[in-house]
């Protein structure tokens, strides 16, 4: 039994790295025989892995093809980024209240180097992540964070497509980020809460500006 577990996890977390690096695009099948061939084991920990995918949203059943990597839509979208509002407006209004000394010095140190980070977009993917990240666990609330945890790479990827806006998005993200710290440093719960708010509502626009680009360019006729 502890070994099929252990294969369920490792399939589990292979398929779903797979899905998040880029490797299976949106409507692409997932067949659970490719899969398995692919990691080494039996059908059978790979079938309940997609299973367990399924559930959280990273892939859809498809009666014919198996699974299938979803294509996300506006109103998808739109979905993820009012939970994402709510719950990181009120983790964020709980660590303006409880966040020690320690954790506003990581805040400050991560503002800086995502200010140092010119023109790497890795960089402030992953800094923008660590900001977050810290402020969940700041807010010294298990339930909250382990909800949020349910939804970090879902949101993770609509972040980063908010940062194909660019340059202007950087520079204005960079704003948002400084007025949470501020508002936390000051204990304003109600301050931190609303920047936080702002902040999420300002990322679901230019994920929305994004996608809304790619989906007049993939109508747009192919040249032969």
């Amino acid at each position: 039994m502890q070994e099929g577990n252990r294969l369920v996890k490792q399939a589990y977390r292979c398929a779903k790295q797979a899905i998040l690096c880029g490797k299976y695009g949106p409507g692409e099948a997932l067949f659970e025989s490719h899969l398995a061939t692919d990691l080494g084991m039996s059908r059978t920990p790979v079938r309940e892995a997609l299973q367990l995918l399924a559930r959280e949203g990273f892939v859809e059943a498809n009666p014919a093809r198996g699974y299938l990597v979803p294509r996300f839509t506006a109103e998808d979208m739109r979905e993820l980024f009012e939970v994402r509002e709510s719950l990181e407006g009120m983790a964020t209004r709980a660590a303006a209240l409880y966040a020690s000394n320690a954790e506003i010095e990581e805040l400050e140190r991560i503002c800086d180097e995502y200010e140092a980070a010119k023109n790497d977009v890795d960089t402030w993917t992953k800094l923008g992540d660590e900001f977050h990240s810290r402020i969940i666990d700041a807010s010294r609330n298990r339930r909250l964070a382990i909800i949020l945890e349910s939804l970090r790479d879902q949101i993770m990827l609509c972040r980063r497509s908010s940062f194909q806006g660019g340059q202007y998005r950087r520079d204005d993200a960079l704003r948002e980020h400084l007025a949470i710290l501020n508002a936390i440093k000051s204990g304003d719960g109600d301050a931190a809460e609303q920047h936080a708010r702002i902040h999420v509502r300002h990322s679901h626009e230019a994920a929305l500006r994004t996608f809304s680009r790619h989906s007049d360019l993939s109508s747009l006729p192919k040249t032969p």
